[in-house]
């Protein structure tokens, strides 16, 4: 009897709620055109480091071996220490600073004398600056020698998501028996 019912009943079409129905655009009007692409950014002017002081990384010593006087300015890169310096009269060179997430940019108003060799550290003197006062050696002043300019300290690594787990502390010494 339940057979006989479903072949006997008649199926209405039932319209679908609005979010069921497939998409139709009923608008005679034709879509907006569209802009052309804008052009690429203009490139920005090439980086040029001037050249390390001695030909080689290391950092910037003053007479006697010392670090000598230099204002700090954390978390700058090289190439923008470098135009501080430029835009600074009392600037002499830059000692530029790499160490894991350590960038320090340092300014030197003294005259730059040697580089104690660090690698992970740049001394740059500034262009135009007589050699009088710096020592003729490997490291004298480096616009006394034409130098080609070495490139820029890598990038720091990334950030890790978390800090490090403390380890654990070593095992102590079994007892004296």
């Amino acid at each position: 009897s339940n057979l006989w019912h479903a072949r006997s009943t008649r199926f209405q079409m039932v319209p679908l709620p609005w979010w069921l129905r497939p998409f139709t655009s009923h608008s005679s009007k034709a879509p907006p055109p569209r802009s052309p692409p804008r052009p690429p950014p203009p490139p920005s002017p090439p980086s040029r480091l001037w050249p390390l002081s001695g030909g080689r990384r290391g950092a910037c010593r003053v007479q006697g071996g010392n670090t000598g006087s230099f204002d700090e300015i954390w978390t700058v890169g090289e190439y923008q220490c470098q135009q501080l310096c430029a835009a600074s009269p009392a600037c002499v060179a830059i000692g530029y600073v790499f160490a894991g997430r350590m960038q320090k940019c340092e300014l030197h108003n003294a005259p730059i004398y040697s580089i104690l060799p660090i690698g992970s550290t740049s001394c740059r003197i500034k262009p135009g600056l007589t050699p009088a006062g710096f020592r003729a050696s490997p490291t004298r002043h480096a616009a006394a020698t034409p130098l080609a300019p070495a490139p820029p300290l890598p990038l720091p690594p990334p950030s890790p998501e978390s800090p490090p787990s403390p380890s654990p502390p070593p095992p102590s010494p079994p007892p004296p028996s």
